[in-house]
C-alpha cells in the first residue's frame, strides 16, 4: 500500500527543500532509511500524511495529464518482454523505459513503478497501484510470470493481448462512428429548419389566410416553440442525454437493462453478440494457455467484461464449474453461447486440448467480429440517408400542403 509522506531533507548547499512524496512504505522510519539511501543527504523531517491525502495527491498529478492508450500500454509491456528475454532485470528494464525515448503516459507509468520497485514491491504489487490503467488479466499474467521465472512470455502475451482487444473495441467503435454523425448532422439541419427557415415561411400562410392542414400545423406549433426556447430545448435534450448516460456508466441494474435491449434489438444484437464473443474468447483462450485454472480464469474474466448480461452468464458459468461441471454444459445451460463454440470447448475437455480449441475460437471469432463490422456498415448507410431523406419528404409535404389546398380553393372558385 502506497502513503504519503511529507519531508524536509538538507541540500549539500545547506539549504531545505521540502516536498510531497509516495511510498510504499507504512513505517516512517523505514521511509526515512530508505529516502536517506536514495538520496545520500540527511531528512530533517518526515511526516506520514493521512489516507485521505492519497486520493487528493493522485487527483493533483492527473490535472492535465494525458491518459495513456491501449497501444502505449502493448507496447510498454513488449518493450519490457524484449529487455527482459535479452537477460536485463526488472529493475533495470523499467529504469529504461523512464528515458527520453519513451512516451510522456510510458515515461510516468515507468516512473512511479520505479518508485514502489525501489522500496522493495514486486512488479505486480507496483501494477496494483494502476489497476484502473493495468487490466487485471495483465496484472495476473504478471504474477504468474514472475513465479514461475516466464516473465518474459508472459508480459509478450499481455502485450499481444492488448493489442487485440483494443482492435476488437477500435472496429466496435468504427461501426458506430459513421451512422453518429450522420444522424447528429440530420438533427442539427432539422434544428435550423424548424428555428430559421420554417418561421419565415409561416408568415407567408398567414398572409394567404388559407386553413391549415394538421401536419402543417403541428410542423409550425414545433417550430415556434423551439425557435422561442431553443436554448433551452437544446439544454434539456444534452442534459437528458448527459443524465442518460451518467446513469447506465455508474448503475449497474439500468446498465444490465440497456444491455439487455441492445440484446433484443436486430442490429446491435448482431453487433453485441459477436464482439462479446470476441472478447471472451480471447481472454479465456489467453488465461487458459497460461496456465491459469478454469475457474480463476472466468473470475478474471468476469471483472474484465463491461457486457452486464454476458458478465452475469459468466458468473453462473464459474459457479457450475466450481461444482464440478464441465465449462461446454454450463454454458450450454446458459443460452447465450452458439453451439459451434460450445461443441469444440466441449473436444478441448474431452481431449486435453481446451487451450488449442479456445485460440481456434478466439481467432475465428475475431474474424467474424471483422466482418459483422463491415457488414453493419453497409446496412447502416443506406438505412441512415433513408431516414434523412424521409424527414426531409415529411417537412417538404407539410410546407406544400398548404399551397396545394390554396390553388385547389382558386381553381373551384372559376
Amino acid at each position: 500500500m502506497m502513503r504519503c509522506f511529507y519531508y524536509q531533507r538538507l541540500l549539500p548547499t545547506g539549504q531545505l527543500k521540502s516536498g510531497v512524496i509516495k511510498l510504499a512504505f507504512l513505517n516512517p522510519e523505514s521511509a526515512r532509511f530508505y529516502l536517506e539511501q536514495r538520496w545520500k543527504s540527511v531528512i530533517v523531517k518526515l511526516v506520514m500524511l493521512p489516507g485521505w491525502y492519497n486520493a487528493l495527491y493522485d487527483g493533483i498529478k492527473l490535472v492535465g495529464q494525458k491518459p495513456m492508450k491501449r497501444e502505449e500500454l502493448a507496447d510498454f509491456f513488449r518493450n519490457m518482454a524484449v529487455m527482459q528475454r535479452s537477460g536485463i532485470p526488472v529493475f533495470d528494464a523499467v529504469e529504461e523505459l523512464t528515458g527520453d525515448d519513451s512516451s510522456k503516459t510510458s515515461r510516468r507509468l515507468a516512473e512511479d513503478l520505479l518508485e514502489s520497485l525501489r522500496s522493495g514491491s514486486s512488479l505486480t504489487d507496483s501494477m496494483e497501484r494502476h489497476s484502473d490503467l493495468i487490466p487485471e488479466t495483465v496484472r495476473y499474467l504478471t504474477r504468474i510470470g514472475e513465479a514461475s521465472g516466464t516473465l518474459d512470455r508472459t508480459l509478450m502475451d499481455a502485450s499481444e493481448h492488448l493489442k487485440r482487444v483494443g482492435k476488437i473495441a477500435q472496429d466496435a467503435k468504427r461501426a458506430m462512428i459513421y451512422p453518429a454523425f450522420v444522424f447528429l448532422s440530420i438533427i442539427g439541419a432539422a434544428i435550423f429548419w424548424i428555428s430559421y427557415v420554417i418561421p419565415s415561411i409561416s408568415d407567408l400562410f398567414i398572409q394567404m389566410q388559407v386553413e391549415l392542414p394538421p401536419l402543417t400545423r403541428w410542423l409550425l406549433e414545433l417550430s415556434e416553440n423551439v425557435s422561442t426556447h431553443l436554448a433551452l430545448s437544446l439544454g434539456l435534450i444534452f442534459a437528458v442525454i448527459y443524465g442518460s448516460l451518467m446513469l447506465v456508466k455508474h448503475n449497474r441494474r439500468v446498465r444490465y437493462r440497456v444491455h439487455q435491449l441492445g440484446l433484443f434489438l436486430p442490429i446491435s444484437r448482431l453487433l453485441m453478440r459477436s464482439s462479446a464473443l470476441a472478447f471472451i474468447t480471447e481472454y479465456l483462450s489467453l488465461l487458459v494457455a497460461s496456465g491459469i485454472n478454469v475457474v480463476d480464469s472466468l473470475e478474471v474474466l468476469s471483472q474484465a467484461t463491461r457486457n452486464e448480461v454476458y458478465r452475469e452468464s459468466i458468473l453462473r458459468i464459474r459457479e457450475g464449474v466450481m461444482r464440478g461441471n464441465s465449462l461446454s454444459s454450463e454454458m450450454r445451460q446458459t443460452k447465450r453461447f452458439p453451439g459451434f463454440a460450445i461443441r469444440l470447448i466441449s473436444v478441448g475437455e474431452q481431449t486435453g486440448s481446451l487451450d488449442t480449441q479456445l485460440r481456434y475460437l478466439a481467432e475465428e471469432y475475431r474474424h467474424r467480429f471483422d466482418h459483422v463490422v463491415a457488414s453493419i456498415s453497409e446496412i447502416i448507410k443506406p438505412a441512415v440517408m433513408i431516414l434523412a431523406g424521409g424527414l426531409f419528404i415529411l417537412m417538404v409535404i407539410a410546407l406544400f400542403l398548404p399551397v396545394y389546398e390554396l390553388i385547389s380553393q382558386t381553381n373551384s372558385g372559376y
